[in-house]
């Protein structure tokens, strides 16, 4: 036992050693996780979008459209930047990105109103960029229906209705919906945490690929087998242990320090959350080394892998259901640890899930975890007795 853990620690020099003569390793893994966690998180700083330019194109400007225009700049998701009398300008300011939508009121709007006849309000919303135009319909759409009820409540009271019965005339049957997790429909408190969970991963994935493609690159890992007396577990475990060690540090910094720092909530226990997530970052090792052993040069490595983030991320059914994805794509999705992690990350930190809540998940990572070891290890008979044939 003796004798294995001084080799061990050996092979945990030799690593440190390889991380700090190579500048590029040493950026991935100690440089890059810091700065990316907090350069993608100040994009999202305001985590809500609010103000956002609009326009009325105001044929009648009679008093009730002007209450109207007021009440709808002084929701906060709308800035009300200009009432204009032509829509032909509206729409060039839409089309030049100078506003994100426009109102029409049309010329008959509060003779409508008091005549009874009912009137169509017109909007105009650049769809192009889909959260800013839900936030903005939402917001016009919520605007209307509190004007409406307003004109409502006004013509029970002048029929001599009190308010809580014209309230009842009114809404006969109500809704009050509640939003259960993330409370504010804050943007930046659903996308954050899945940015820092795709930059630990990724730069684990990196950080290994490159490391092992160097020693391929060099001819160097014979001398790290023989070092490993060929032990596989030595192998394995001397190769990754400073990054097992170097990300999970990652990870605690990223949901304490920088949770902080851009007030994300965490709702969930931190026990279930360190728990699946060294698991996750044992699957990442074991699947980064086995892919990582095929490449021969480092600038290959990091041409495959820089290929994969993104799509890593789209197919993790974090901004989309899994289960509206083509076939293929989940099949290809589910070989992926962080996307069984990602479902059960969102419930442990957003909704407070507890062991019991993801047990599905706890088993799709562990069945990956086997997988992944399994194949690397296999991978390493494979690559001692090309070794032993060299000879």
């Amino acid at each position: 036992m003796k004798i294995r853990l001084n080799i061990l620690f050996e092979l945990l020099k030799r690593e440190i050693r390889i991380i700090l003569k190579d500048k590029d390793i040493f950026m991935v893994i100690l440089i890059a996780p810091l700065f990316y966690s907090f350069f993608y998180g100040s994009i999202y700083l305001n985590k809500s979008e609010n103000s956002i330019p609009f326009a009325v194109v105001d044929y009648d400007n009679s008093i009730s459209s002007q209450k109207l225009i007021r009440m709808l700049d002084a929701t906060s998701m709308i800035e009300v930047k200009e009432i204009i009398s032509d829509p032909r300008r509206a729409q060039i300011e839409l089309e030049a990105g100078n506003i994100s939508g426009y109102l029409l009121v049309p010329k008959n709007f509060e003779s409508s109103i008091k005549s009874k006849t009912g009137v169509v309000l017109n909007s105009y919303l650049n769809t192009t960029r889909f959260l800013v135009s839900n936030d903005l319909n939402k917001a016009v759409n919520e605007t209307v229906a509190a004007f409406n009820k307003s004109l409502t409540l006004k013509y029970y009271y002048t029929k001599g209705i009190n308010q809580e019965a014209a309230q009842t005339y009114l809404e006969p049957v109500a809704t009050d919906i509640r939003s259960m997790f993330n409370t504010t429909d804050s943007y930046g408190d659903f996308l954050v945490p899945a940015i820092l969970i795709l930059i630990l991963q990724q730069t684990l994935f990196f950080g290994l690929a490159e490391s092992i493609a160097k020693e391929n690159e060099f001819n160097t890992l014979r001398d790290y087998f023989s070092l490993a007396k060929n032990k596989i577990n030595l192998i394995i475990h001397g190769k990754s242990i400073f990054y097992l060690v170097i990300s999970s540090a990652y990870a605690l910094f990223f949901f304490t320090i920088v949770y902080s720092v851009f007030n994300v909530p965490f709702n969930g226990s931190a026990l279930v959350f360190a728990s699946i997530t060294l698991l996750l970052l044992l699957t990442v090792i074991y699947y980064s080394l086995f892919v990582a052993s095929f490449f021969k040069r480092k600038i290959l490595a990091l041409q495959f892998l820089t290929l994969t983030s993104y799509p890593i991320f789209l197919i993790s059914g974090y901004s989309w259901r899994l289960d509206s994805m083509p076939l293929l794509v989940k099949w290809i999705a589910n070989l992926i640890p962080s996307t069984p992690f990602y479902s059960a990350f969102v419930r442990i930190v957003q909704m407070g899930a507890g062991f019991n809540d993801i047990i599905p998940e706890i088993v799709h990572l562990l069945i990956l975890f086997a997988v992944s070891y399994l194949a690397l290890y296999f991978r390493i008979i494979a690559m001692k007795k090309s070794f032993s044939s060299d000879l």
